[in-house]
């Protein structure tokens, strides 16, 4: 049975909710905020139902002190007319409100429907404790070679030791390591990401260890590493071999040692986290070159997964430009749109060195242009069809155009650098020259200039 609290400062209306409610709820009652405070502190309360004018606490100083402590659904009883209370009361967090007179009918259907939603709410929280993902990477594959590594990712996610992920930059290396993460024993705990390219090499320490304030000049607050933010969770090392030698050195010892120092600090702090690398670059030549240590090679290569890079599963082209036609319609609103036969031959013959990342890319910008509900050849970025071998005949008039742009592209470089050439860089002089509107010449500069930004 759910436990709701009245609180008003009239006890003939507590008295009558008291009565109506008291066979389908507990119900508790309170004269004010202070003292419905004290009966939310002390007892499992499942929503409040509360005036707003009343003395001592009056009931948005109770909403708000609510607020801050749970997420127990709050209903506001308004003044009759009173809009500026039921909406300040929406925006400090209240889940609805009702006018005096209060109707009772009303009344129990806002409060049912408050019940419910904390129902909803609570069995969704049960579930993200209870309960792990097994779709939460976000993967879209009908590939074989994929499929198989998905497969033993619940096997992977078991066994609490070091992942080596390798493929090339934008295959989702990433989204792997979050679905071992989110189905392994440590998934309620931090997922802690960094690239390693990313961080500056003088900066390496202080992000890696942290720091204790006055550590260094400009060190004005503690400050937590990366290993320690990672502590009982997953610490994700994109682009390893990136790390410079001597940063090598150093995480080869927090993995031995399992225990850090902050910068500024004598204190030693335990770690447990499982490490998760990922790299497109082949550290087996690395080691042979010298850029890459052996030992840490072994420490970290324990468990390797290779996802093979687009171009070897041509299958996926169409599932995941069809996945990303979908996700987008539905974030701009628009209608779901399909992709004709000929722009999927294009895709699928393209090499796609940016891999799952580039296909993203190239649909969304697809769907900008297009001004149908089907992703055409000349919706497609110029890049992609002019790599296309395969020539139909919507793709043939497609390169033409390109082809066309080009040459006119060519031209207006040429017509007006000569003018500006001719007139010393003076627009105006060079458009009396041109015998053309100088307000043209400006416009047709200004677009030579976006072309030489884009190279």
């Amino acid at each position: 049975m759910n436990t709701v609290l009245f609180v008003d400062d009239e006890a003939h209306i507590l008295e009558l909710m008291k009565m109506h409610f008291s066979k389908k709820y507990k119900v508790f009652t309170a004269k004010d905020g202070i003292e419905a405070l004290t009966i939310f502190e002390s007892n499992g309360v499942d929503l409040i139902v509360s005036d707003v004018k009343m003395p001592r606490m009056n009931g948005m100083d109770l909403l708000k002190k609510v607020k801050e402590k749970s997420d127990v659904p709050v209903i506001m009883v308004t003044a009759f007319g009173s809009i500026e209370d039921a909406v300040d009361a929406i925006k400090m967090g209240a889940y609805d409100y009702i006018s005096k007179p209060v109707n009772l009918r009303d009344l129990e259907m806002k409060i049912e429907r408050a019940l419910d939603y904390l129902s909803v709410k609570r069995e969704n929280f049960e579930l993200k404790t209870r309960v792990r993902k097994t779709s939460t990477s976000g993967i879209v594959t009908v590939n074989e070679k994929m499929m198989e590594i998905l497969n033993k990712i619940p096997e992977y996610a078991k066994k609490d030791l070091p992942v080596l992920i390798l493929g090339e930059s934008g295959t989702g290396k990433e989204l792997i390591a979050k679905e071992i993460h989110a189905q392994s024993e440590r998934y309620l705990k931090p997922f802690i990401a960094v690239n390693v390219s990313a961080i500056p090499e003088d900066l390496f320490e202080s992000e890696f260890f942290g720091y204790e304030k006055g550590a260094f000049t400009g060190a004005n607050n503690q400050k937590i590493g990366k290993f320690e933010a990672a502590n009982k969770g997953t610490l994700f090392l994109d682009e390893i071999g990136d790390m410079r030698l001597d940063h090598q050195v150093k995480l080869l010892r927090v993995l031995q040692d399992s225990k850090i120092t902050r910068l500024g600090s004598v204190k030693e702090i335990p770690l447990d986290f499982r490490l998760i690398c990922a790299t497109n670059k082949p550290l087996s030549e690395m080691i042979k070159n010298g850029t890459f240590r052996q030992d840490l090679y072994y420490r970290i290569n324990v468990i390797r997964i290779e996802i093979p890079p687009l171009r070897e599963r041509p299958e996926d082209v169409e599932a995941i430009a069809l996945h990303y036609l979908r996700e987008y319609s539905r974030k701009f609103s628009e209608e779901e749109k399909t992709i004709s036969p000929q722009a999927l031959n294009v895709l699928k013959s393209y090499s796609w060195p940016g891999n799952v990342r580039e296909l993203e890319n190239v649909i969304l910008r697809a769907m900008i242009n297009s001004t149908s509900n089907e992703i055409k050849v000349r919706d497609l970025p110029d890049e992609i069809v002019e790599n296309h071998d395969y020539m139909d005949y919507q793709t043939f008039l497609v390169k033409k155009k390109i082809e066309k742009e080009k040459l006119y592209r060519e031209l207006q470089k040429k017509f007006v650098r000569q003018l500006l050439r001719k007139t010393g860089g003076n627009v105006s002089k060079a458009a009396e020259l041109a015998k053309m509107d100088r307000r043209l010449l400006q416009n047709m500069i200004k677009e030579v200039n976006s072309w030489q930004s884009k190279i």
